[in-house]
């Protein structure tokens, strides 16, 4: 089962907002509206393992890594560094939260190992 579907982010020059999809869903959109938008599409089997970034005051730059090995990247690299991560095997990213002023100020990961989903038995 994929959790996550797909997402978007904008960044021009620096990270903005981010929305998730899961199957024909969407998320309220977190943080400004502005920028170009980027979305990474999640294949069968793939999941989100990996989110990194940099922040200052606001989230600045922010990188969501694939068990695939595929990213997508949004904002430009400045401030300090952060990289959140599971702690054990076969774990994925289920769901963000965070804080945001207009801006996201802070982001927290949250991560599950997620079974088939009942029609894939």
């Amino acid at each position: 089962m994929t959790f996550f579907s797909g997402l978007f982010t904008q960044s021009l020059p620096l990270f903005g907002s981010i929305q998730f999809r899961y199957g024909a869903v969407w998320s309220d959109v977190a943080g400004n509206m502005y920028g170009t938008l980027q979305e990474i599409e999640l294949w069968d089997g793939e999941s989100i393992v990996e989110v990194s970034g940099m922040y200052g005051y606001n989230v600045e730059y922010l990188i969501f890594t694939t068990n695939q090995g595929r990213f997508l990247h949004a904002g430009q690299p400045a401030g300090s560094s952060f990289n959140m991560y599971p702690s054990f095997d076969g774990a994925e990213l289920v769901f963000l939260s965070g804080r945001q002023n207009g801006a996201i100020t802070s982001l927290g990961a949250h991560w599950a190992v997620v079974g088939p989903s009942p029609a894939e038995h």
